[in-house]
């Protein structure tokens, strides 16, 4: 059997008290939650039941797989990572984290092979939307399931749906990761000894409110009100339908190709200024944006991953937070200047990263107004896909990523960019109650001529920025609408 110790348990800890950067006594046998934690405990008190924040991950599987291998697997995995096992209970108001000794895997497996062979996909895809739209109780452990669903003698489509209370993008690959090497281990009878784990999620969160509440926290309070002061409450997009006066997460999500000359393009203006790809593309899409809206001024939200320090990276655990980026486009810069000051905005921005979100909108203090998000009402991430993220080798079996499960929209609009080691793409999730399919496609053909117009000649004001449909944006949106059409396909 292969090595399945647990870490040693952390004891009793501080906990939040009336202000995110206060530390309290916790009660025994519970440990504190993070900022970030406490903001979601609170979103899912407003609005219990809501499934929006499930994270829902797919992969085929195709060879002849152990179930019962997995399974065990699974089962060590969560006796090893304590977020697996951990649940939100409130105590006085007040959340903490408590950590079972103990839960059952919960692994579901669901055989379609009796089903018509034409019938099964779309049996797959209900089976996988009824699991990742299936609400947690945030006070019941564990806050994941596993939906595994046979769908030919030797292919199956496993479904990973985890609340983000307890986990992050990078938090999915590590269990992933970690749950490949022990099935590995149970099927060919060997160890795999996983570095034993001296620290767990409940130390961050410990760590976290302790430097909160001393000097460290005031500088980044001081640093953030200052950088936000007089910031415009709102980005005023263009929609095709009025603004309701409630919170309502319906969207869906348009997925396209980045083709490959732009993507070498793009590559060789970060290099030659001295910036990111990251900053590059953000640099486009606050044009972008600017463009749409007429507004020189604009917030745009990206996360930020907060693992700084060696121990917190083979952890599950929600350490994801929220950086507030302000786009300047005062004076109508050409693209190469607000490369540069987006480039400055994501230096200071990233350097005083430690101050989370929700501690940010106490200290600012916006404008709140029913059904926008505070601060930002658009997300933009550049996601960076190492290849074992997209395929892992099992003994006899191989795991392919599909595309993520996702009906719901957070935030206004989101855009994604995932860099792989081959291609480049692209995803727009929006709200549909704003947007109407066409509006965001055309969008996206918008972004990547504008993109392709500032890579070619990054001396060009933003307002002469190209956005029209060149042959070579037809040609990617030709692509992009067959992309979509092969997505999901069991």
């Amino acid at each position: 059997m292969p090595n399945s110790s647990t870490p040693a348990q952390p004891a009793a800890d501080t906990a939040p008290g009336a202000t995110a950067g206060t530390a309290a006594v916790a009660p025994e046998g519970l440990a504190p939650v993070s900022v970030t934690q406490e903001q979601l405990w609170l979103l899912d008190r407003l609005d219990p039941g809501n499934a929006a924040y499930n994270s829902t991950v797919l992969w085929q599987l195709d060879g002849p797989l152990d179930t019962e291998a997995l399974r065990q697997a699974l089962a060590a995995v969560v006796r090893r990572q304590q977020m697996l096992r951990a649940a939100v209970v409130a105590v006085d108001g007040v959340p903490y984290q408590r950590v079972a000794e103990d839960v059952p895997v919960p692994l579901t497996v669901t055989d379609l092979t009796a089903l018509p062979e034409a019938e099964r996909p779309a049996a797959a895809e209900r089976t996988v939307a009824d699991a990742a739209h299936r609400p947690f109780d945030l006070g019941r452990p564990p806050l994941f399931r596993v939906e595994l669903v046979r769908t030919g003698a030797e292919r199956h489509v496993m479904a990973l749906v985890i609340h983000h209370i307890v986990s992050d993008g990078w938090s999915v690959q590590v269990l992933i990761q970690e749950v490949a090497d022990l099935y590995a281990g149970e099927v060919t009878g060997t160890e795999v000894p996983l570095p034993e784990l001296p620290v767990q999620f409940t130390d961050y969160a410990r760590e976290q409110r302790e430097r909160l509440a001393g000097p460290r926290g005031d500088k980044l309070v001081d640093y953030w009100t200052r950088q936000l002061a007089g910031a415009p409450v709102a980005l005023d997009l263009p929609t095709d339908r009025p603004r309701a006066g409630h919170a309502d997460f319906s969207g869906d999500r348009y997925v396209f190709q980045v083709p490959a000359e732009l993507r070498t393009a793009l590559g060789g203006l970060a290099r030659a200024s001295r910036a990111s790809t990251f900053m590059v593309t953000l640099a486009a899409f606050t044009a972008l944006l600017h463009r749409l809206t007429g507004q020189e001024d604009l917030l745009v939200g990206t996360p930020v991953g907060n693992r700084d320090k060696p121990q917190w990276g083979p952890l599950v655990g929600y350490f994801a937070d929220t950086l507030v980026m302000r786009g300047d486009l005062a004076g109508d810069p050409t693209f190469r200047e607000l490369l540069g000051r987006t480039r400055t905005a994501a230096l200071q921005g990233f350097v005083h990263r430690d101050l989370p979100f929700r501690s940010l909108v106490e200290a600012v203090q916006p404008e709140r107004e029913v059904g926008r998000n505070p601060l930002f009402q658009v997300m933009f991430i550049l996601q960076n896909i190492p290849p074992r993220r997209r395929r892992a080798e099992l003994p006899g079996v191989v795991m392919t990523r599909l595309d993520d499960v996702r009906t719901t929209s957070i935030f206004d609009l989101r855009f994604d960019l995932f860099e792989f080691e081959d291609e480049m793409r692209g995803q727009l999730e929006y709200s549909t109650r704003l947007f109407d399919r066409s509006t965001i496609e055309r969008t996206a053909r918008q972004y990547l001529a504008l993109l392709a117009d500032a890579c070619a000649d990054p001396d060009r004001p933003v307002s002469a920025l190209d956005l029209g449909a060149t042959d070579a944006d037809r040609s990617g949106a030709d692509a992009a609408a067959g992309f979509n059409d092969d997505l999901g396909g069991f």
